[in-house]
């Protein structure tokens, strides 16, 4: 089976993601603390110990963004595998029945 192009795969897992964002704040209530929250994303292939790709992303109006400025000097950096990515787009429900599955722990660190 022939793997799905990188950007593909982290846009499909990104989507999930917002959804569980925006379930999550509808049932907490929570507002926009984060809001303009920006984090490197490092891509790594299997094993790999250098990342084969990157994305910046920016929190803005409750969820995540997929944006083109790069800074320095992020507020945060969230280290993820291809098969994480794969997980999370081929199996998006047990991750939204159960939150805690997602590896999001750089998001509430970093506020």
């Amino acid at each position: 089976m022939a793997l799905q192009p990188i950007d593909h795969l982290f846009e499909g897992a990104l989507e999930v993601v917002n959804r569980s964002l925006e379930a999550n704040r509808r049932e907490g209530g929570g507002g926009n603390a984060r809001e303009g929250h920006q984090t490197k994303v490092l891509v790594y292939e299997d094993a790999a110990s250098v990342p084969s790709t990157a994305f910046a992303l920016e929190y803005r109006d409750g969820r995540l963004e997929l944006t083109q400025r790069w800074q320095s000097d992020v507020d945060s950096e969230w280290k993820v595998s291809r098969d994480y990515l794969s997980a999370l787009v081929t199996h998006p429900e047990e991750y939204l029945k159960h939150p805690s599955r997602f590896d999001l722990d750089w998001l509430a660190r970093s506020v």
